[in-house]
């Protein structure tokens, strides 16, 4: 057989990536304002099948020196400065809201200061959850599954930490430990003063665990 010249197997080459090119930007766009509930014009939405695909997901956003009162600590209040980035996607099936899934990561610090000075002590959260909407087009109707590393404080290890899985009845499966002895350890960091002696104690019920605070917008 003749071998084909060079430039003829690149012309075919660069035929083929135009021709997959096309096919896979060829989602029919869908007017988000269309839907319920609705989203903003800048969303990008398409039809995917039977659904309507829609990535809600927001630009990385930062705080800081926000007093965090889900821990009961002899040291007083903390103060919580972080980064967040969320990912998140939302289905929609005859322009109703169906499903929601998102992806969360925090990284940053805890302070006794209310102007963030003094030491600090990192922090992280990598969660991600599912939302099924048992009344399609209804945001109070979630029936939601979390699950991830809801709370870790490398310094303070397992005995202040938050995992595992969170069902939509409301239970929770996992690790969830708060002991004193952790809590004294966490201000001993914070105040930059040795503890001697540390008592430990039981590990907390799941219902004093930190509230999550997930965001409704996505």
């Amino acid at each position: 057989m003749k071998p084909r010249p060079l430039f003829l197997i690149a012309v075919i080459i660069a035929i083929a990536s135009l021709v997959g090119a096309s096919v896979t930007s060829a989602h029919t766009l869908v007017d988000p304002t269309t839907l319920t509930p609705p989203l903003k014009p800048f969303r990008v939405c398409y039809q995917d099948g039977p659904w309507v695909k829609c990535d809600t997901s927001t630009p990385t956003t930062t705080y800081a020196n926000q007093a965090n009162t889900d821990f009961d600590l002899p040291c007083g209040t903390i103060y919580e400065s972080g980064t967040v980035t969320t990912h998140a996607t939302r289905w929609y099936k005859n322009l109703l809201l169906v499903e929601r899934n998102a992806q969360e990561h925090i990284a940053g610090t805890w302070s006794l200061s209310p102007t963030g000075s003094g030491p600090t002590i990192a922090f992280a959260t990598d969660i991600s959850w599912h939302e099924t909407f048992l009344v399609p087009g209804d945001l109070s109707s979630d029936s939601i599954v979390e699950h991830g590393s809801f709370l870790r404080v490398p310094a303070l290890g397992t005995e202040f930490h938050d995992s595992g899985i969170n069902m939509a009845d409301g239970t929770h499966h996992g690790n969830t430990s708060f002991t004193d002895a952790a809590k004294a350890r966490l201000c001993a960091l914070l105040t930059a003063v040795a503890q001697g002696h540390m008592r430990a104690s039981a590990t907390v019920p799941a219902t004093d665990r930190p509230c999550l605070r997930r965001p409704r917008w996505l």
